[in-house]
């Protein structure tokens, strides 16, 4: 194994660093990587279920690469996000390839658009989801999303990144993942 997670020891994967791999070609040697550069961003040190993750990957190699390449192949098409987000999930929302659910599903996703200036496939996963339930959205599921969901999902951050970014007092260009991440932060520095 090469690469910066083949050390040994301690090391730091950043946003940047799984963007990068978002511009490389799309291969099914890429893809696996792209998703466990994912998977070690979002797990960060806890890395809950690490184990079963990556069994259940090894256990359905094939077919894992295959979704992973056409779920990417989607994003770089432009497909529009419902469909890139129903190539790894079902019509429910439950992940194609076992224990990669919706959450990890939608960070695939945001990391397969690389280096664009303003992504369209969004974060949403638990904490973002409940902090949404609160306030904005009181009848979202807040464990698994319908590709109609996500879509909705995606449009509403949008939006909303586009009317901060119109407001004078603002005086920049406004991501939608800078509101996800405002929306994930929330929970924590409300805990």
């Amino acid at each position: 194994m090469t690469g910066t997670m083949a050390d040994s020891d301690r090391t730091t994967v950043t946003r940047q660093d799984v963007f990068n791999l978002g511009d490389q070609s799309i291969s099914v040697d890429h893809a696996f990587q792209l998703l466990y550069y994912s998977l070690a961003w979002g797990l960060g040190l806890r890395a809950s279920r690490l184990h079963q993750r990556l069994d259940n990957l090894a256990a359905h190699q094939d077919r894992a690469g295959e979704l992973l390449v056409a779920a990417w192949e989607s994003v770089r098409a432009g497909a529009p996000v419902k469909e890139a987000y129903s190539v790894l999930t079902t019509d429910r929302g439950a992940g194609q390839i076992p224990w990669l659910g919706p959450a990890f599903s939608t960070k695939f996703l945001y990391f397969a658009q690389g280096n664009v200036a303003q992504p369209r496939h969004l974060i949403l996963d638990k904490v973002v989801a409940t902090n949404l339930t609160e306030d904005v959205w009181p009848a979202a599921p807040i464990n698994a999303w319908w590709p109609e969901t996500y879509e909705l999902y995606c449009g509403l951050l949008n939006r909303w990144a586009v009317e901060v970014s119109e407001d004078p007092k603002v005086n920049r260009t406004v991501r939608a993942d800078e509101i996800e991440f405002a929306i994930f932060k929330r929970h924590l520095t409300a805990a």
